[in-house]
């Protein structure tokens, strides 16, 4: 892949074509029968194909995070169902760099997909790390099936404005919910040798939040075949698409192996 050259110009654009309706609880039951090909997560908004790495770059006044996300082979049996595993780590300097050095977080997230085509969320086991080999095993750790947790929903197989959805349920430990705040919307990326830029179209746009930590809200861009695409990152202000802030804006790139 071609890594894309860190900017300070990097600007962020979308075109809201179709708003959010009203609210609504999205609660899907969870049975480890409805789960007879768990591993084949073809979700058009997030897809997960062995191989594939997504890297993400956010660059601000503290430096540069580089988040590397890769779709591995590996699977776990978790509550029943034999789950993808996807390795996650977040690279925090004062440039964008990969270096060992300055590895801060070692992730591994499972995932699943139902019959019906929603993708579900089985836990994660995160390390907070200062440099690989020096990793501590973080409290953020849960798994599905248990001390009370259960699965939740990364995405929906089709979701609609206002749906809203536990994406993790571990009571006292890990509550994250999104709201689908808008669907069919257009999402610009573009960045100086960027890789992919462009316009992506047919794009959802969500909003994640927990009752675990009042204000902290994430907006995320899923667009069709590509998975997540951007972050914006705005804890307690909800912003209106002309008013995001470019040294704010953090974008993944995808590359999918070769067949």
């Amino acid at each position: 892949m071609r890594a894309p050259k860190p900017s300070s110009s990097i600007i962020f654009g979308a075109a809201l074509l179709a708003s959010s309706a009203y609210a609504r609880t999205v609660s899907i039951p969870f049975s480890a029968s409805n789960f007879s090909d768990p591993l084949t997560i073809d979700n058009r908004y997030f897809p997960l194909v062995p191989g594939t790495t997504f890297t993400y770059v956010a660059e601000g006044a503290d430096g540069c995070e580089v988040d590397v996300t890769t779709v591995t082979n590996r699977t776990r049996k978790i509550d029943g169902v034999t789950t993808r595993i996807v390795h996650d780590q977040a690279f925090e300097a004062d440039t964008c760099t990969t270096d060992r050095s300055a590895l801060a977080e070692d992730t591994l997230d499972y995932y699943a997909q139902d019959n019906a085509g929603n993708v579900w969320y089985f836990g994660e086991d995160t390390s907070t790390c200062d440099g690989a080999g020096n990793c501590t095993p973080s409290s953020g750790s849960w798994l599905a099936g248990v001390d009370g947790a259960q699965p939740g929903v990364i995405m929906l197989a089709n979701p609609r404005s206002g749906d809203t959805y536990y994406q993790e349920f571990y009571p006292d430990h890990a509550l994250d919910q999104a709201t689908v705040s808008s669907t069919g919307i257009t999402v610009n990326l573009t960045r100086e040798d960027a890789y992919p830029p462009g316009t992506f179209t047919n794009c959802i746009k969500t909003k994640e939040f927990t009752d675990l930590e009042k204000g902290s809200i994430e907006y995320k861009y899923y667009c069709p075949d590509l998975g997540l695409v951007a972050v914006d990152e705005h804890h307690g202000t909800v912003l209106h698409f002309e008013l995001i802030d470019p040294s704010a804006d953090a974008f993944r790139f995808r590359t999918v192996p070769k067949h």
